[in-house]
């Protein structure tokens, strides 16, 4: 009874410690995440986003070519992939960055447009007139502009915008979750005093953390509801499924790096627990 009621202030201590910890954790995995733009632009290119808005970005210019009988085929590869991967990563790094963004390629679309008609008109036959080729350069500068849509997302930027205006507030709380953090776990310690009995009220509180990160993202996760997110453009629904998902699973794999050595840290201290006692004997 003696023993539990000493117990008590230790409980609580490695309790608030536990929390601290998972605060501290939760919000380097927001920083290393959210806060990140080279891991939405690894999201980007991992979900093929690129691809999948190219392959729209011709669908388009295609429906805008049959307008005037152009046949898609002719319009098939007036899109470069590189040159859109460039313009995507760029406006995400305008987003965190704060920079002002401008597309590029706009003219080589536009060029690779009317040289792949003309060629197509000089094998048929076909001559270009000053209204046709009016037209045609109506055609070039629409799907120009619809290019642009394609790359400049605006719910994209208010979502960077918005999370940027938290980075500092992001800041000042994980550098006073730490050391508050730093501060209970130390008064823990100088509450306890054999070595092996330190090590397991470390265990108690790293292993504490460790579970309140996986246990609420391993039950989102499972669950399914992150791909049940209601958005039609299949390009951005895989990339924005893959960025929630990634953002859920760091936590649960910090978690149960934590968990791995909380439990290394139980069998270090039975370890010396077990020395100790067979010194003394």
């Amino acid at each position: 009874m003696k023993q539990a009621t000493k117990n008590i202030p230790r409980w609580i201590l490695a309790f608030i410690g536990s929390l601290l910890l998972f605060a501290t954790l939760a919000l380097v995995c927001i920083r290393m995440t959210l806060f990140n733009e080279d891991f939405m632009i690894k999201q980007v290119h991992e979900t093929e986003y690129v691809e999948t808005i190219r392959k729209d970005m011709t669908q388009s210019i295609q429906d805008l070519g049959r307008g005037s009988n152009i046949p898609p085929e002719v319009l098939a590869d007036v899109v470069p992939e590189k040159t859109v991967s460039t313009n995507v990563d760029n406006y995400i790094r305008s987003i965190y960055q704060d920079f002002p963004f401008k597309i590029q390629g706009g003219d080589e679309i536009k060029g690779n447009i009317l040289k792949n008609v003309n060629q197509y008109a000089q094998q048929k036959g076909i001559a270009i007139d000053e209204a046709t080729q009016k037209n045609l350069d109506n055609l070039a500068n629409s799907a120009v502009k619809n290019y642009s849509n394609y790359i400049e997302i605006p719910y994209l930027l208010s979502y960077g915008k918005k999370v940027m205006a938290f980075q500092s507030a992001l800041t000042m709380i994980l550098v006073i979750a730490n050391v508050a953090f730093i501060l209970v776990f130390v008064s823990l310690l100088l509450m306890v005093k054999m070595k092996h009995q330190k090590v397991r009220w470390s265990s108690v509180t790293f292993l504490g953390a460790g579970l309140m990160m996986v246990v609420l993202p391993a039950l989102i996760y499972f669950s399914g509801v992150i791909n049940r997110l209601g958005i039609m453009s299949e390009g951005l629904y895989r990339f924005v499924t893959s960025y929630i998902t990634a953002f859920d699973l760091s936590f649960v794999f910090v978690g149960l790096a934590l968990t791995v050595f909380a439990l290394l840290l139980v069998l270090l201290s039975e370890r010396m627990r077990s020395k100790k006692i067979h010194n003394v004997r």
